[in-house]
């Protein structure tokens, strides 16, 4: 969604207040309270954070190769036969798509839009994109620049703004996840969806130290009533043995000790060599133990959600 077309969205940063926007250069302007924020790469900076940490970057080859992979490989590998617990991975997508077929019509807030391909989905001239760089240790290509870099627990959009609302893998990055929830209920039109997918029980660290919640069923039940959110449905694509074989590729592929010295990050590149070879065979067994063991909802690392604003009755 291009930049003009975001402020019919925009409000006050702290208040319901109405607040009349223009873009000057490369400003964007608030006329009431007299604030500025940078637009870069058709992004609006709401909490400045474009400075990049440039702080323990390896030198070497294989780290600038790592890079690369990281940037362009590794988002499509993870979630592939390829990777352990790439099926159940392969499963959300599927079944986030299946709901935005179903329920998805007109524009769309997306937090996180670390997956192009649900935004390519979607459309993206259809999507006002988040993301809060301040919550990660991450810098993200400028090809990938969402429309607006804001906190996800106070955000600038107008109340009852959006029919859909997607928040991908962002509330255990969330120092007070409840806020972000309270704000995905306020920024929803009765009888508008969300559809959120975050971390199960057993979902191993990333992007630490900015990883804070890993929230079991019972906490997102608790926080969708505690919004009046309905759940029309959930979805777990990663039962047990996928979600066991999800963290033994990150203990033995993905772990950070690997980014001691040229050394060890050539023992990475020869696990992940192996592991290219064992994990198609061991997502298939994994996928078949998941069919034959009973899942009583309890170690799963990813859960999906599909919620619905209700719509208030009138009054008589």
């Amino acid at each position: 969604m291009k930049i003009d077309k975001c402020l019919k969205f925009l409000k006050n940063l702290d208040s319901e207040a109405e607040s009349e926007f223009f873009i000057d250069g490369n400003l964007l302007v608030d006329k009431n309270s007299n604030r500025s924020y940078p637009l870069v790469h058709n992004m609006i900076d709401f909490e400045g954070g474009l400075k990049p940490d440039s702080s323990g970057k390896k030198n070497g080859l294989l780290f600038k190769l790592n890079i690369f992979y990281g940037n362009h490989l590794d988002p499509w590998l993870r979630t592939s036969i390829f990777a352990g617990g790439g099926v159940g991975f392969i499963k959300t997508s599927r079944k986030m798509k299946q709901w935005i077929g179903q329920c998805v019509k007109g524009d769309t807030l997306f937090f996180e839009p670390e997956d192009n391909r649900l935004i390519t989905y979607i459309g993206r001239d259809n999507c006002l994109t988040v993301e809060d760089f301040n919550s990660k240790n991450v810098y993200p290509l400028e090809s990938d620049f969402p429309n607006v870099n804001a906190s996800p627990e106070q955000l600038p959009i107008k109340s009852n703004s959006f029919q859909n609302i997607i928040s991908n893998f962002v509330l255990e990055h969330l120092v007070n996840p409840r806020r972000h929830m309270t704000e995905l209920a306020r920024m929803l039109k009765p009888g508008g969806y969300v559809i959120l997918a975050g971390p199960g029980d057993v979902y191993p660290s990333h992007r630490v130290p900015y990883n804070y919640f890993n929230i079991i069923r019972y906490g997102y039940l608790e926080m969708f009533k505690e919004n009046n959110l309905e759940l029309v449905e959930e979805y777990f694509p990663t039962k047990s043995w996928m979600s066991i074989l999800y963290i033994i590729q990150n203990i033995t592929v993905r772990n950070n000790w690997f980014n001691k010295n040229q050394f060890t990050k050539m023992l990475q590149l020869l696990a992940l060599s192996i592991s290219l070879i064992l994990m198609p065979v061991f997502n298939l067994l994994a996928l078949l133990l998941d069919l034959v063991t009973p899942f009583d909802k309890r170690v799963y690392s990813v859960y999906l959600a599909l919620l619905r604003k209700p719509v208030e009755k009138l009054s008589n």
